[in-house]
């Protein structure tokens, strides 16, 4: 019963999704194929899928999790302990601190909904929908985040939680962040500064505080604040830097290593105090931005 009620809900919320549907290629209207499973771009002819709960357009390739050792190993783990894996990731991970997805979330009528771009496992409740490049457990959009299947000024509210990092290009991820939202509507990005490289399946840049303003230029800030401590910041760096000096120069050692240098993350809780420091930016582990697209936009 319950799994039917789930199945229900999940269905109730692709139907909430479809009207804001577009060609990711060229933004026109899709047009369903008679049976309500295949849509098809008018213009382009470019076709999607609604299957197993879920839209399905151009994804990643399954291969490219693969490029980094441990974020293929990461992979496998998100794919079998789905909803777990965000909260074992909460105990043995290095970093301290809050985006503030929940609050963000709360701040949304129940008539709105709210796009987790990147969500991989994640779930943030009913009203967030989730979209990630990868068909984890619980997705509701599949597709390249480069290319957003929304119509313009479609979306009330979107959150983009440790993604940034991982696009070559974040000056157009976040254009593409300001095309799909509606004048008025909200984003919550949280990015990283002060920690290590990490494949997801790629990892390519990081962001001070004023960067992080800079890159929002467009947006209309409310707010930017300091997301992960400075003591996570130095935590992630000297378990890698420990992993490195015990493996004596061997790769596969330090492969072994790096999983158990996890067993210092408890000290992250030092940064429930410092992490309201005044020169925490400094060397924060990440920030987190709320902006609004200008009415006028």
């Amino acid at each position: 019963m319950l799994q039917c009620r789930d199945v229900s809900r999940r269905e109730d919320l692709l139907d909430r999704i479809r009207p804001k549907l577009a060609c990711p290629s060229c933004k026109c209207g899709l047009d369903d194929a008679g049976d309500h499973i295949e849509l098809v771009c008018r213009r382009c002819g470019l076709t999607a899928r609604r299957d197993r709960g879920a839209y399905h357009f151009r994804a990643l390739a399954p291969e490219a999790q693969k490029t980094d050792w441990l974020n293929g190993i990461k992979a496998r783990v998100k794919h079998r302990a789905g909803r777990l894996y965000p909260i074992a990731m909460a105990a043995l991970a290095p970093v301290y601190g809050d985006a503030g997805v929940k609050e963000f979330v709360a701040t949304f009528g129940d008539d709105e909904l709210v796009y987790d771009l990147g969500s991989g496992t994640n779930d943030h409740g009913e009203r967030v929908v989730r979209v990630d490049g990868f068909p984890y457990e619980r997705v509701n959009v599949v597709c390249n985040l480069a290319e957003l299947p929304f119509a313009d000024g479609s979306l009330d509210g979107v959150i983009s939680q440790a993604v940034l990092e991982h696009v070559p290009d974040p000056v157009a991820h976040v254009a593409e962040m300001f095309r799909v939202l509606r004048p008025g509507g909200r984003l919550l990005c949280f990015v990283p500064f002060m920690q290590p490289f990490h494949a997801s399946p790629y990892d390519y840049s990081r962001l001070t505080l004023p960067g992080l303003r800079h890159l929002f230029a467009n947006f209309t800030v409310a707010e930017t604040r300091v997301a992960g401590g400075p003591t996570s910041g130095l935590l992630w760096t000297l378990q890698e830097w420990l992993a490195m000096v015990g493996s004596l120069g061997s790769e596969r050692v330090y492969r072994m290593l790096v999983p158990l240098m996890w067993a210092l993350s408890p000290l992250k809780y030092l940064d429930a105090l410092l992490i309201h420091h005044p020169a925490a930016h400094v060397i924060a582990s990440g920030f987190a931005i709320e902006a609004t697209k200008p009415a006028e936009a």
